[in-house]
């Protein structure tokens, strides 16, 4: 929290909760999930996706953060993340890409997140410190 009261411990990088999207027609999600990407000084950025046991889908961060837009394009996409099939349950993965852990231009602060399964939208979050 911003406000100093909080005995959360900061980790680092940034992290995404992420929820059932605003324009869900019936698609509920039971639990909370969240993403965490984190950058290294060797430039190796990691991320770790929990309570995603499926590990069959992508991450899309978008160029804007407005969680009511439902139109997905490639002009929207700043970065896809394809998840590795054989992952573990909250272990953490390279991407090819390193990506930009900041505010404006190619960061990633601020930023909408969404999680698919094929071409389903499971969930939407925006991207925030950690």
């Amino acid at each position: 929290m911003c406000n100093g009261e909080s005995s959360r411990t900061a980790a680092g990088g940034c992290i995404a909760i992420l929820h059932s999207p605003a324009t869900s027609t019936g698609t509920s999600l039971s639990r909370e999930l969240s993403i965490r990407i984190v950058g290294n000084n060797a430039g190796v950025t990691t991320a770790a996706i929990d309570g995603f046991d499926d590990g069959n889908g992508q991450v899309i961060i978008h160029r804007d953060g407005d969680l009511r837009s439902g139109v997905m394009t490639d002009q929207s996409i700043l970065h896809r993340i394809m998840i590795p099939k054989a992952l573990e349950p909250g272990a953490g993965f390279s991407l090819q890409t390193k990506l930009d852990l900041g505010v404006g231009g190619d960061g990633i602060i601020g930023r909408k997140v969404s999680l698919l399964d094929g071409h389903v939208v499971l969930a939407e979050g925006i991207v925030g410190w950690n």
